[in-house]
């Protein structure tokens, strides 16, 4: 597994990376790569290249959080490493696996491979209602660019995305006036072409913050996505 690992002192890390690399892992440790996320000039591509991120302990979880947050849409592994009695509900909810500081090499073996054992059973679960949400927007007669927005909306739940985030994610590159200015006629298109259907605004403005779907969007998706599991498919 290529693992990045993100830490304030790489010199610390030594003896945890050799750990990693015993398992057969290849890591990478890095301070830099922090910062990066944090001025939002990391890209997906460099991201991706990693199965799985772990967040050393010398991170506040306040800031770990953070990084999190502003972290790219991927498909890797997050885990958090601490010591274990600080371990509470909301890292089991944010982590794909959280490791112990002192941990043996088998147990840190236990983790990361039940962590990937999860993590491929959810990539399913996700792919299967993937398919479904693609499938309901090519319902909606929207262009690819106008698909794209809605669909990475949906992905973000009922949070308020800044326009920025959307803009370097939709068109990869630095949220620019002419990048944002095109996001701005996209959604209104995407607005025009489903009033009828879901309402003024199928995608609502939250000034000063960003944008999100109206909720009318999110239940004719979720509709379809019960359908599917009662069909048993999961």
């Amino acid at each position: 597994m290529r693992l990045l690992l993100l830490t304030k002192v790489p010199l610390y890390e030594e003896s945890f990376e050799l750990q990693l690399k015993q398992l057969g892992n290849e890591v990478y440790c890095s301070s830099n790569v922090i910062e990066m996320i944090k001025k939002e000039v990391i890209t997906p591509q460099f991201i991706n290249q990693f199965e799985g991120i772990i967040f050393s302990e010398t991170l506040y979880d306040n800031e770990t959080n953070e990084l999190v947050q502003q972290l790219p849409q991927g498909d890797f592994k997050l885990f958090r490493r601490a010591i274990e009695t600080t371990f509470g509900e909301e890292a089991n909810n944010i982590f794909d696996a959280c490791i112990p500081i002192g941990a043996s090499l088998e147990r840190l073996r236990e983790l990361l491979v039940v962590a990937e054992i999860a993590h491929l059973s959810f990539q399913e679960a996700d792919r299967t209602q993937q398919i479904s949400v693609k499938q309901k927007l090519s319902n909606m007669n929207l262009k690819l660019k106008q698909k794209e927005i809605v669909y990475y909306l949906i992905k973000s739940g009922d949070r308020t995305v800044p326009r920025e985030e959307i803009s370097r994610q939709i068109w990869e590159k630095a949220p620019t006036k002419s990048v944002l200015a095109s996001l701005s006629k996209v959604v209104s298109k995407v607005n025009e072409k489903l009033q009828g259907e879901f309402g003024d605004e199928a995608i609502q403005t939250v000034w000063g913050q960003g944008y999100r779907l109206n909720k009318k969007i999110f239940d004719y998706i979720e509709n379809d996505v019960i359908e599917l599991e009662s069909a048993g498919i999961q």
